[in-house]
Order: C-alpha cells, then sequence, then structure tokens
C-alpha cells in the first residue's frame, strides 16, 4: 500500500537540484584526485581541482556514493545539507540496497528524474517505490 506524500513534507525541485549539486562537486574532487585525465598541466588550480577527473570515473563514484548512502542513511551529503532524506513509500526505516540501486540507475539515466508526477515525485522515485522529503522546514499548506 503507498501513502500519498504529505504537502508539508514535499522535496521542492530547487533544494533537490541543490542537494545533487553538492553531491557531484564532492564527486568531481575525488575523481581529479584519484582518477585524472589526461595531462592536466595547461589546466588552472580551479579547473585541475574540480573538472581534471574522468568523467566516467566521476559518474561511478557519484553512483556508488549515492547507493551506499541512501541505502543505509536514507540521505547522501548533498540532501543532508539541504535538509532532504530518501524514504520508502511503505514506510520502512530503511530504504534497502535494492530500492536505492534502482534508484541510483534510474538518476544515472537522467530522464527518469526530470519527469515529475502531479505529487513532485520523479519517475525513479516511483519505480523504486521511495519518495524524498524534507527533514527541516516544511511548511503547512
Amino acid at each position: 500500500m503507498t501513502h500519498p506524500m504529505p504537502e508539508t513534507s514535499r522535496a521542492y525541485p530547487g533544494l533537490r537540484l541543490v542537494g545533487v549539486a553538492v553531491d557531484w562537486v564532492l564527486c568531481l574532487l575525488i575523481s581529479s584526485a584519484f582518477f585524472p585525465a589526461g595531462d592536466t598541466s595547461a589546466l588552472t588550480a580551479v579547473e585541475r581541482v574540480l573538472l581534471a577527473g574522468d568523467p566516467m570515473a566521476t559518474l561511478v563514484i557519484w553512483m556508488v556514493q549515492h547507493l551506499v548512502l541512501v541505502a543505509t542513511l536514507g540521505t547522501t551529503v548533498g540532501h543532508r545539507l539541504v535538509g532532504l532524506r530518501v524514504t520508502r513509500e511503505d514506510g520502512a526505516p530503511f530504504v534497502g540496497v535494492l530500492r536505492a540501486l534502482a534508484r541510483t540507475v534510474l538518476l544515472a539515466l537522467v530522464i527518469p528524474a526530470v519527469v515529475w508526477g502531479p505529487d513532485g515525485r520523479g519517475l525513479h522515485d516511483r519505480a523504486a517505490g521511495t519518495l524524498i522529503v524534507r527533514t527541516r522546514g516544511a511548511v503547512n499548506a
């Protein structure tokens, strides 16, 4: 049985995008440090720190961190900073590996993440049986 997402906990797209951006920057840092792509001597210091990593390595790092953190804690670093949490539709306390894996793969494909239903949930959350809610600052509708 699915439970509708309460209006007071709706996670707005802007918050989601900021959370994803934070996570992506952290993954860029790791990728640039451990998986540099080619000669970085012509890059500025900022470019070397943020943009020198191999793009596929960055994506894999993002997917692994997202899978592990959502499956175990229900939140990534970016989600946590902006006050978001991934929960299961059925109210179970942990998202779990299979739901987190489905959600992560669909997020990496991008399209399911940018197609939302009338309740504000993306196709990736619908398919995985999850929803993303605010953990603070909820305003009554």
